[in-house]
Parts: structure tokens; C-alpha cells; sequence
């Protein structure tokens, strides 16, 4: 007998109802997605574990994109460095065929030069002088001076034929009496020479009745040799610069933190181009770090107006109207700066008592020292190193530049002292705004302790031996580093416990080392073939090609293995960089290997506890649904059945 429904049973008839239809939205879910619940609150006690499940997997993931961008970078780092490695060793090969070859090779021939003496008449040669081997001669009328060749004692045959080799049979007596120098070679009014014993700036080479013989030259096959070294060693700066400039995904990979621009600012095309500019006689390639890394500009407001002094041959003075005017004061001594100084000439150093009183030096400065008297003992040296706690610096040993021993002492508080630097001895410093009559670039020889320069410069591209050049805001003095990138060093994390450190960059003195020594390779005049006739002081070099190169070839070692420099100025090599490039490539592959795996297991963990047998909820669904159709069937007759209907 079915009894007359209370709204009570009817409610929880109606909810019976609800609940089977839930199951069925339920198991349809799982039959449809294998999951247990649409929420994590469906899961019970085994959603907290599976948020943090997914949690890990969501890092482990997002780890495995971002290495994705950094195995791209890293890659590419590697082919650069493969190609740096790959013409490095090609130049290498090159340069030890060239260097184990006779050293001849590398020299120029040792004879060539020729003057004939054609005036038979005393007034050709009178007053004229000739420089041989650094010692310099004079043509006089008298024998007063121990270096006059005395024209006096054949002065009755002046004018007459046979005077000329008369003269040179005085010059002959004067500098080879015994005629036991092969190298020097007397016929008659003849005389053959050595190019590099003779000094350009000897007057009688231009006087008339002097006749110069055909200019020095090296032979074609060793000519044909070294300019194809030299043609290698720029093809190696391009392919090297090409490689640092190497980007990906829009950043430049050796930038140094600095990813927008290129790092590497080669602006030569050609051989010719670049030796144009290293012409290495009047510029040659800066044989420092500190020089070949140098950015530093001075302008007018610095200096004032310029006076620039030709001293002799290509050396000048540059001198500022304002006092110190190409000087930057980096500290000054005093009882919170620098404590008390000590000047030690014998280890040649200058020391602190406060730490970091030196920090703004670094190697490679060119450090002026003053000493708050009149000047006179004020310093310029050149740093060799600081020490960690910037308290200590060491200087180069090099002749001009070095610690009196007058100097030594400490001076309590450092009071009285300055310390300024200035640009790098070597760096080349572009006047190209000056004007016409000033030469578009001149090398630093040496920093004065006044502030003024002593530098190098093309002769012919002055107009005067003094040059006023007015203050102006539209010129400044300024050198140029190859690297215009940054100096930041990046950390990417790769897991959670594991980072890569990018701290490579085209500014590493690896790169620095190689470019300098192929640039060293590269410039102009590795024979130094002047002509003699032409004005110029010092004697040329007969070594110059085979020293450069071998000097060149021992900074080349160091740039590849740290090996073969004496003085390295930096340990970092090529070898250790390719080796740090590899680990770095190595050490993400491996770890993304681990992520993968770890990944797996995350998702196997999570999918053990969210996933149903797909098949079991299927079947569930049905049962449900065979329930819901009978609780629906008696809802509907409990809906009509009344007091009436039951009375009937």
C-alpha cells in the first residue's frame, strides 16, 4: 500500500532524486575526461598533495621553456667559439710555418742602401751631416769636433775632378779606417750600406750632388710571405669580430649584459683601410690592454685651448691651457681616504693604510701623483696591478716611468697628495674634429705630470712645427674601445638549485689578447722601407718584423692557452672559455634530461591520483541512470496520488 505523501517524504524523495542525478553528472564527467572531479575539493584528502604535485610540475615546466631560449644562446656561443678556434688555429699553422721557416724570412734584406757623391765642389757637402748607427757626422772645415769628417785637408782639390771620391774616402776613414765592417762596402765615391745603420734625418742624403740608390725593399718572395700573413691576421680580426657579434632571439649573446647593440666595433673593411690607420710607424697598434680597451674623452671644457709642439721627428707635445687639463683626479690622500701613503721605489709601490683607497685604479692607468710641492716631484707611472684591498699599487718597471728613491717615504694621512689618471700610454686619440692642419690621430707616448701629452703623429699632416688649436665645443679628444658592450655578468637559473653564470663577453681578455696580437700582425710598414732622403729621427729597425711577430705569436699562445706571455696582462684564455661554453651546454642538457624525467614522474604522480577507469564511470553512469528513472517514475506517481484519487 502506498501511503499518502507529508511534504516531508516528498522533499526527501526529491532529494534522492538531485543526489543520483549529481552521480550521473558525475560519472559522466569521469567517463568523458578520466578525472575523478571537475574540483579539487571532489579529490578529498589527496587534493592537497596534488596542488603541490602540480605546483612542481608547473616549475619544472616553465624551466623547461625558459632553458629552452638558453640552449638556443648557448649553442650559438659554442659555433662562435668554434669558429674563433677554427681560424685561430688555421692563423696559428700559419704563422709557425711562417716563423720556422729561415728567420731571415721575417727580416728585411741587409743591404740595399747606396749614396754616390757626384759634386766634385766643397760647397755640396760643407755643413751637411750623416747619422750612421746613432752617431752622427759633420762635413766641417776643420777637425775641432771629434765627430767632423775635416773637409780642410783636401780643400785645395775642391773643385777639381776626383773631389767627391776624396770625400768619401774621409768618410770612410772616419767611420771604418780598417775596412773590417762587411756591411759597409766603399768604391770609389760609393758607399753601400745597411738600410737601417743610416738615419733619415741626415742632411747630406738630400743635398745636390748626393745620389740615393734605389730604395730598400724586401725580396718578393719574402714580401709575397709576410703580406699574406698579414692578410690572414686581418681576415682573422673579421671573422672574430663577426663571431663576437654574434646574436640570438634579438640579443647579442657576448655583450656582457649590454644585449642590444653589437659588442664589437671593427670599423675596417680592408688590409689596406686598417693599415692606412696603423700606418706602424706614427700609430701603431696599442701594444696594452689598457690601451686597446680605452674609452676616455677630454673636451674643451677639460682643457681649455691646445697648443700642440713638434719636439723632433713624429713626437709631439700636446699641452692644455688649463692646468691638468688631461687629468681625472680618482682619490686624494687624506686620514679617511687613504690614511698614511708610503712610497717604496725598491718594490715599487705606493701603499695605504685604508682599504680601497685605490679602488677607482685599475691596471693599465696611466697614474699621475702629486705630490703638493711646485711640482717637481710630482709622478707619472703606469699601473702594473692593485691589490684586492685597494690598498696597494704596483707600478711598471719601465724606464721614465718608475718610483724615485727620492720619493720614498710615507707621507702621514696621505696629505698633500693627488692621485689622477689619464689615457693609457698607447691608446690612440682621434683629433679628426681640429681642423686641416692637425692630424687626425696621434698615439700617447707618455702622460707629463703637468697633464700635458707626449705623443706620436704623422709629420705631414701638420702644417707647422707649433699648432694653436682654439677652445671649442665642437671638438673633443677621445679613444675608442673595440668593445662597446657591458660589463654586467647574468645569472640563469635552470632548476631549482642550479644556475649558469653568463659571464663571457667580447671584452674578455681572451679576446683582448687575440685581437691585439693580430692587430700587432696586421699593421702597416712591418718593414720599415722610409726613404732615406725623407726627414725622420732614430733608426730604422731591421727586426721590427721578426720581433713583432715573434711577440705577436707568444700573445697569441697566451690568448689561446694562457702560455708563451711573460706578463700576461689577463689569465683568461680561449681554452678555458670554449671549456666553460662546453660545461655551461653540457650541464643544461643534462639537467633538462632530469627535468624531463622529473616531469614524468610529476605527471604519473598527479595522474595516479586525479584519473578513473574511464570504462568503470561509463558503467557507473548507466546504473545511475537505471536509478534515476525509477525514482523518477515514483516521484511521479507519489505527485499524483491524493486523498481524493485514494478515496476514489
Amino acid at each position: 500500500m502506498v501511503r499518502i505523501p507529508t511534504y516531508n517524504s516528498y522533499m526527501n524523495l526529491l532529494n534522492q532524486t538531485l543526489n543520483i542525478k549529481s552521480q550521473i553528472d558525475l560519472y559522466s564527467y569521469q567517463g568523458t575526461t578520466g578525472l575523478k572531479s571537475p574540483t579539487y575539493s571532489g579529490y578529498g584528502i589527496s587534493a592537497y598533495n596534488i596542488v603541490n604535485l602540480e605546483s612542481a610540475l608547473g616549475v619544472a615546466q616553465n624551466f623547461m621553456e625558459n632553458n629552452k631560449v638558453l640552449d638556443v644562446e648557448l649553442s650559438a656561443m659554442n659555433t662562435a667559439m668554434q669558429s674563433i678556434n677554427d681560424a685561430v688555429s688555421d692563423l696559428k699553422s700559419m704563422l709557425n710555418s711562417f716563423g720556422a721557416s729561415d728567420a731571415d724570412k721575417m727580416n728585411p734584406d741587409q743591404t740595399g742602401g747606396e749614396i754616390t757623391f757626384t759634386d766634385n765642389n766643397e760647397s755640396a757637402y760643407l755643413g751637411k751631416t750623416i747619422t750612421i748607427d746613432g752617431v752622427q757626422y759633420t762635413f766641417a772645415d776643420n777637425a775641432d769636433e771629434p765627430n767632423n769628417i775635416d773637409l780642410s785637408v783636401i780643400q785645395a782639390d775642391s773643385g777639381t775632378e776626383g773631389y767627391a771620391e776624396k770625400v768619401m774616402g774621409l768618410l770612410k776613414d772616419k767611420i771604418d779606417p780598417a775596412g773590417t765592417n762587411s756591411d759597409y762596402v766603399f768604391e770609389g765615391n760609393k758607399f753601400s750600406f745597411p738600410l737601417y745603420t743610416i738615419n733619415g734625418s741626415s742632411t747630406v742624403l738630400g743635398a745636390d750632388g748626393v745620389e740615393l740608390g734605389e730604395a730598400y725593399a724586401m725580396n718578393q718572395d719574402k714580401a709575397a710571405a709576410l703580406k699574406d700573413l698579414q692578410n690572414s691576421a686581418f681576415a682573422t680580426m673579421l671573422a672574430l669580430a663577426d663571431s663576437l657579434n654574434t646574436s640570438a632571439g634579438g640579443r647579442y649573446l657576448f655583450g656582457g649584459g649590454n644585449s642590444s647593440n653589437p659588442p664589437v666595433n671593427f670599423p675596417f673593411k680592408t688590409l689596406e683601410e686598417f693599415q692606412e690607420y696603423y700606418d706602424g710607424i706614427n700609430i701603431k697598434f696599442p701594444d696594452s690592454a689598457s690601451a686597446v680597451l680605452s674609452n676616455m674623452s677630454f673636451t674643451a671644457a677639460d682643457t681649455g685651448a691646445l697648443e700642440i709642439s713638434r719636439i723632433e721627428g713624429n713626437n709631439y707635445k700636446i699641452t692644455p691651457e688649463k692646468a691638468g687639463g688631461f687629468l681625472n683626479k680618482v682619490a686624494e690622500g687624506s686620514a679617511q681616504t687613504t690614511g698614511d701613503v708610503t712610497f717604496d721605489s725598491d718594490k715599487n709601490t705606493i701603499t695605504a693604510t685604508e682599504y680601497h683607497a685605490f679602488q677607482s685604479v685599475k691596471a693599465g692607468d696611466t697614474l699621475v701623483v702629486g705630490r703638493g710641492g711646485d711640482g717637481s716631484d710630482d709622478l707619472s707611472l703606469i699601473v702594473k696591478s692593485v691589490s684586492e684591498d685597494g690598498k696597494t699599487i704596483t707600478f711598471e718597471d719601465v724606464d721614465g716611468h718608475n718610483i724615485p728613491a727620492s720619493a720614498d717615504g710615507t707621507v702621514a694621512d696621505g696629505t698633500g697628495l693627488t692621485f689622477s689618471t689619464s689615457f693609457p700610454v698607447g691608446a690612440v686619440i682621434d683629433m679628426s674634429g681640429m681642423g686641416n692642419n692637425v692630424a687626425e690621430r696621434v698615439q700617447v707616448v707618455s702622460v707629463n705630470t703637468d697633464g700635458s701629452l707626449n705623443v706620436t703623429a704623422d709629420p705631414n699632416h701638420f702644417n707647422a712645427d707649433t699648432v694653436q688649436i682654439a677652445a671649442s665645443s665642437k671638438w673633443e679628444m677621445s679613444t675608442s674601445s673595440y668593445y662597446q658592450g657591458g660589463t654586467v655578468d647574468t645569472e640563469r637559473l635552470i632548476s631549482n638549485n642550479q644556475s649558469i653564470i653568463m659571464n663571457v663577453n667580447a671584452g674578455d681578455g681572451a679576446f683582448e689578447k687575440l685581437f691585439r696580437s693580430l692587430g700587432q700582425i696586421a699593421q702597416g710598414n712591418m718593414v720599415d722601407n722610409r726613404d732615406l732622403s725623407q726627414e725622420f729621427d732614430g733608426l730604422v729597425d731591421p727586426n721590427f718584423a721578426s720581433d713583432t711577430i715573434n711577440n705577436a705569436m707568444d700573445l697569441l699562445q697566451s690568448a689561446i692557452d694562457n702560455s708563451g706571455d711573460l706578463n700576461p696582462s689577463s689569465t683568461s684564455s680561449l681554452d678555458g672559455i670554449t671549456a666553460k661554453l662546453s660545461s655551461d651546454y653540457v650541464r643544461l642538457n643534462n639537467n633538462t634530461e632530469n627535468l624531463t624525467l622529473a616531469s614524468a614522474n610529476l605527471e604519473t604522480s598527479v595522474s595516479n591520483l586525479k584519473d578513473v577507469d574511464k570504462t568503470e564511470a561509463i558503467v557507473k553512469a548507466l546504473m545511475a541512470s537505471n536509478s534515476l528513472q525509477a525514482s523518477y517514475s515514483m516521484l511521479n506517481n507519489l505527485m499524483n496520488l491524493s486523498l481524493l484519487n485514494y478515496l476514489k
